[in-house]
């Protein structure tokens, strides 16, 4: 029998120390991925449960044009596939603001191509300047639901495609239990909504816009603090910026998976 010399013994347990080392190691990185991966976990999990404000995707970066309809035929030109998918769609104006109705005279001018272009125009009856639109009907969507529903599948059934001039606090979805969600959820529709709103161009004007940013349970009486919010986070990027006189300032951004707003303001000297 070969006798242990004792070298061959010393190189045993080094080889077994050195094992023992290299499974504590592979143990700790193992321990350090758990809790890095139980870290990011939780982020995401407070992230998207506790997250106040809701982002927005930039889609039409801030410029400044002549006309309303510039912008209009921009939104259109940016979003030509979406739209194409988009057989019924809300388009939001500020009331008493002409500048928004044009913007969506330019989108409907650019809009002529056939499987994309809109047949059905049906406008607000509150809403002023609806003479801008050859309109096919004009209806209070909001009072009168049930019968715009039923003339919107009708017309969905011979293979037309419907647009809605609405206020934006009836098109946007970041607003709950308004028109917009309303037909989502109660009557399955699936449509997309465009909202044109005016921004603050300061943050001195923040406490006077309307619609304010308001989260408070109790404190948003109106129900519209949810795009008050996301329309002053989107115009703070644009408070640096140098305003033209006798242009219109503009931006797009997406809010939600088929929700679009759309900042739209007259800069001084404007006509």
């Amino acid at each position: 029998m070969a006798r242990d010399t004792g070298l061959g013994s010393q190189y045993k347990r080094s080889s077994r120390r050195r094992l023992r080392l290299a499974e504590l190691d592979w143990d700790m990185k193992y321990f350090y991925w758990i809790c890095a991966t139980a870290v990011l976990a939780l982020g995401i999990f407070f992230a998207t449960q506790f997250s106040i404000e809701p982002q927005s995707i930039p889609k039409i970066k801030f410029s400044q044009v002549h006309t309303p309809e510039e912008l209009g035929k921009g939104v259109f030109e940016r979003l030509r596939l979406e739209i194409k998918e988009a057989p019924i769609v809300l388009l939001g104006v500020t009331p008493n603001q002409i500048e928004d109705m044009e913007l969506w005279r330019g989108f409907f001018e650019a809009n002529q191509e056939p499987g994309s272009k809109y047949d059905v125009i049906v406008v607000e009856p509150m809403l002023p300047y609806v003479e801008l639109f050859s309109s096919n009907m004009r209806i209070d969507i909001k009072e009168e639901m049930p019968r715009f529903v039923e003339g919107v599948k009708k017309a969905r059934e011979q293979g037309l495609r419907v647009a809605v001039i609405v206020p934006n606090i009836y098109s946007s979805q970041l607003l709950k239990k308004n028109p917009a969600n309303r037909l989502k959820e109660e009557y399955k529709l699936d449509i997309v909504s465009f909202s044109v709103v005016k921004f603050p161009v300061t943050r001195e004007q923040e406490a006077a816009f309307d619609p304010p940013c308001v989260f408070e349970e109790g404190k948003d009486m109106a129900g519209t603090g949810a795009l008050g919010c996301m329309i002053r986070n989107i115009a703070r990027k644009t408070y640096r910026k140098k305003f033209e006189d006798n242009k219109y300032s503009g931006m797009m951004e997406q809010t939600g998976a088929k929700d679009y707003l759309i900042l739209l303001n007259r800069n001084a000297g404007s006509k």
